[in-house]
């Protein structure tokens, strides 16, 4: 027996396939819906956004995410002043179940839902809610979201929506080098806080933020950087005039620095009170999250330490720039033009597949007095009630996935929704 055929994929049925009754389409899933829950150092103090950041990871996100069955697709945001998920889910209600598992009370994560969160997140690839607007390398830790996405949706939703976000943030401001970036906040904090000339600074990471900060710190200091696996490259070491040392070396050159700069994804302090030589003032600055020192270090009276949290409270507003804001609001809302479309469209789909089901159901109601009909005829009657019920029903589904964004379409959305499909609970 045929299937309906429209622009929607609707099963194909063979002759022997028993009917479905139609009422196991009655209530059909509402219309996905876009959140996201987010901490930062704006919301929360940094020693809890760290316990946030110690509990929420990729591999407790696909825990949580097998656990609650509502939530189509989950990604997890991380970057060193933030720790946010994204979420595709059927309903509100879900969410409220995310907040529930998450650590910390429920009010003490920022909601946002729909195009707020799309804004949001064009603007965080974009580098514009950065601790140094304009910052790119940002869009490296998008892209790590993106490769966090768990999900049980048909098509990708949050995988699109984070690479359209950063495909935006490089269509308005293309990467260049060196970058506004949290490493060039730090550095400019040694500069001011560091009380001797050509100071010796011990940078601990060689990732994209160690990198730059010897890049920044090249300008006015003596540079060791520490790395964990693999040194870096030696035209990188001879650009910036810096030393490089394993890990293994770290104390010896504790002994000498008159500042440290930490970035380094230990997930526990690699530096504690025992490590500080206590012969001479030495300034710390820690931009791991969680935290590389141990904040007991601030006991010592040598000693200044500045964290994140400092950071942020003492940088600038992010600088206005109007023409970039404006062109990543404007890419912002075209990407959720086209998403409210694909989040309509299984509506859509969970009407035709209802139509089809009506279909089969009837033919199999209506064998019962055919009598015998050999394979042909049988195909005749089912490509007929096809031909039929494809007039009725596509003009309808093209009009429904056409209709445009905003509070005047969705109005007429779920219009015709409630006429189409009486027997569903309200979309």
């Amino acid at each position: 027996m045929t299937a309906i055929a429209s622009d929607s994929s609707i099963p194909r049925e063979t002759p022997e396939a028993p009917a479905v009754p139609s009422r196991t389409l009655a209530t059909a899933p509402a219309p996905f819906l876009l959140y996201g829950v987010a901490a930062s150092l704006g919301s929360v103090p940094l020693e809890e956004l760290e316990r946030r950041a110690r509990a929420v990871t990729r591999e407790q996100l696909g825990r949580w995410f097998a656990r609650l069955r509502n939530t189509e697709e989950a990604a997890l945001l991380t970057t060193c002043h933030r720790v946010e998920l994204v979420l595709l889910v059927r309903s509100a209600a879900e969410v409220d179940r995310w907040l529930e598992l998450l650590p910390g009370t429920p009010r003490s994560w920022q909601l946002r839902e729909g195009s707020e969160l799309v804004r949001h997140l064009f603007r965080v690839a974009a580098g514009r809610e950065s601790l140094a607007s304009g910052e790119a390398e940002v869009r490296l830790q998008v892209r790590a979201a993106e490769r966090s996405v768990e999900s049980r949706h048909p098509r990708p939703v949050l995988a699109e929506l984070l690479s359209a976000a950063v495909a935006a943030a490089e269509e308005v401001a293309p990467a260049r080098s060196p970058t506004p970036s949290v490493a060039l906040v730090a550095a400019a904090a040694l500069r001011e806080l560091v009380g001797v000339p050509s100071p010796r600074v011990v940078v601990v990471g060689t990732g994209a933020v160690g990198r730059q900060l010897a890049e920044h710190l090249a300008t006015f200091a003596r540079v060791t950087v520490v790395y964990r696996a693999r040194a870096p490259k030696k035209g990188f070491v001879e650009a910036t005039g810096a030393r490089a040392v394993h890990l293994d070396s770290l104390a010896e050159e504790l002994g000498r620095a008159d500042a440290v700069v930490t970035a380094i994804k230990s997930g526990s302090p690699c530096l504690g009170v025992p490590d500080i030589p206590s012969d001479r003032p030495i300034v710390l600055v820690d931009l791991g999250l969680p935290r590389n020192i141990d904040p007991q270090v601030r006991t010592l009276p040598n000693v200044r330490l500045v964290d994140l949290e400092e950071l942020h409270a003492s940088s600038a507003s992010p600088v206005a720039d109007r023409v970039q804001d404006r062109q990543v609001a404007a890419l912002a809302a075209a990407y959720d033009d086209r998403l409210r479309r694909q989040l309509k469209e299984p509506w859509v789909d969970a009407w035709l597949r209802s139509v089809e089901e009506i279909r089969q159901e009837e033919l199999a109601n209506a064998r019962r007095f055919w009598g015998s009909l050999t394979p042909e005829q049988e195909e005749a009657v089912g490509r007929l009630t096809e031909r039929l019920v494809r007039r009725l029903v596509v003009p309808p589904a093209q009009r429904l996935r056409s209709l445009p964004a905003g509070p005047d379409g969705e109005r007429e959305r779920r219009l015709a929704l409630r006429l189409l499909r009486p027997d569903l609970d309200d979309p």
